[in-house]
Order: C-alpha cells, then structure tokens, then sequence
C-alpha cells in the first residue's frame, strides 16, 4: 500500500508543477518574446512520475506593431493544459482518500479481533 500512496504523492507533485508552469505562462502572455514552457515528465521504474524539468517552445512570437516579437503562449492551450493539470490533481487525490477508507476498514477488522 504505501507503493501506492508514493505513486499518488508524484502524481500530486507532477500535478502542481504542470499547473506552476502553466499559471506562468498565463501570466507571460503579453510579455513581449516570452516563449511558453512545458514540465518534463519522465515515468519512475518503481511506478510513479517524476519533473525532470522544462522544455522552452521555441515557436515564435507573433511581429508586434512596434517590430518586436510578441510571447508565443497559446492561451486555448494553456487553459486545456490547467483542466488536465486539475484532473490529474484530483485522480490522485482520490487515491488518497481510497487508500485511507482501506486504512480504516482494516484497522476496525483488527480491532474487532
């Protein structure tokens, strides 16, 4: 069980830094050249996932009026990227609860003993 409880705690932290990355971008929106990022996720061996970093889009930016180079953040894209970070968030989250309901049964059939 507490294979599954460290799985549900990466999926929880891979959760938060994918919805770090994407706030940032939100806020970089207008940013003249800012070039949106995305959380590099890699798969443990032991189960679970882990942030191995960010990877720069390298897309660029619109041409603004004055000539400059406007951010390349997609925001469609960044809102289905929080709604995603959101359901990840929430599917280890119930992990959670589900493995603490398990706890509880087991420790009241012992007790019960």
């Amino acid at each position: 069980m507490g294979d599954i409880l460290g799985i549900a705690a990466s999926g929880l932290q891979a959760a938060q830094y994918d919805l770090g990355v994407s706030a940032n971008n939100i806020a970089n929106a207008v940013t003249p050249g800012y070039k949106s990022q995305r959380p590099d996720l890699v798969d443990l061996s032991d189960g679970g996932v882990a942030v191995a970093g960010t990877s720069t889009d390298p897309t660029p930016g619109p041409i603004l009026p004055d000539g400059s180079q406007g951010s390349n953040v997609d925001l469609a894209s960044e809102v289905v990227n929080t709604i995603q970070a959101r359901n990840l968030y929430t599917a280890n989250a119930v992990v959670f609860r589900t493995a603490d309901q398990m706890y509880g049964t087991l420790l009241n059939i012992l007790d019960s003993d």
